[in-house]
């Protein structure tokens, strides 16, 4: 849906060169969180479906999950900042800003909370060292807190 918002609200706006190598270098990275974290996921053979988290079969930690718990969300948001960059629009980047307040208020909260019942302390210690986003995990001053640790 966001996508389809930024769609709407860049018609008309052209790509330039110089937009479009900005634009793909947060692709690239974006790519490579996607498809690192699902690949992990693959590899344990546990669920990417963010409905059915009761279904995970395995606490991944490693690969993308090293640095943000949530890499697949991280580089959905990437994909649609680099479509904002590449158009260059500034309003683009409000239904970027709806899609992350709605996953960070509403859908990781949720499954953080089947990840807790369903792994306990395992996801607890791994909520406590890797931030939900990006960030430092050993933030004290509270600044990032809010983002990084919650």
């Amino acid at each position: 849906m966001a996508g389809l918002a930024q769609g709407v609200v860049t018609r008309g706006r052209r790509a330039t060169p110089s937009s479009m190598a900005a634009a793909t270098a947060v692709v690239g990275g974006s790519l490579c969180l996607l498809a690192g974290s699902a690949g992990t996921f693959l590899r344990h053979r546990t669920t990417v479906d963010p409905v059915r988290v009761e279904r995970a079969q395995h606490l991944v930690v490693d690969g993308p999950n090293r640095l943000t718990r949530n890499p697949m969300y991280l580089g959905l948001t990437g994909l649609l900042l680099s479509h904002a960059i590449a158009r260059r629009s500034p309003s683009a980047l409000i239904p970027l800003a709806g899609f992350v307040w709605l996953i960070d208020r509403h859908q990781i909260p949720a499954e953080e909370k089947a990840l807790e019942e369903r792994f306990g302390q395992d996801y607890l210690d791994y909520k406590e060292t890797v931030p939900r986003w990006l960030g430092t995990p050993w933030c004290t001053q509270g600044c990032c807190r809010s983002l990084c640790r919650r």
